[in-house]
């Protein structure tokens, strides 16, 4: 998921949010990060153009359409190989580590054999 920006993170906003909120979430950040309201420091305009690229997409019902199915497709993706990333750690660790045999005495001691 390298270069992935979830654009509802960037907003604050729930994907299933209706466009009024995505909106108003719009607005509150443009007012708080607009670099003409920060010009005392050395801000540069990276924040306001995600947000810029954020609601460009979600404002618009046919690119939010297609940005949440590329979004779904990601996450399946992002899922599967964190799953194979398991596994193969699994794996590899059977194969390294030696068996462990663990009892339990009678007063509840706990032993282990190699």
């Amino acid at each position: 998921m390298d270069g992935f920006k979830d654009f509802y993170a960037v907003l604050g906003v729930a994907p299933a949010a209706a466009p009024e909120v995505i909106r108003a979430a719009y607005r509150a950040l443009a007012l708080r990060h607009h670099p003409d309201r920060h010009a005392h420091c050395a801000m540069d305009g990276s924040v306001m153009a995600g947000l810029n690229k954020a609601y460009e997409i979600l404002s618009c019902p046919e690119r939010r359409r297609a940005y949440d199915q590329w979004r779904h497709s990601v996450h399946i993706q992002f899922a599967a190989e964190r799953i194979n990333a398991y596994q193969s750690q699994i794996v590899t660790a059977r194969r390294t580590s030696p068996v462990v045999l663990t009892t339990y005495d009678r007063r509840g001691r706990l032993h282990a054999y190699a």
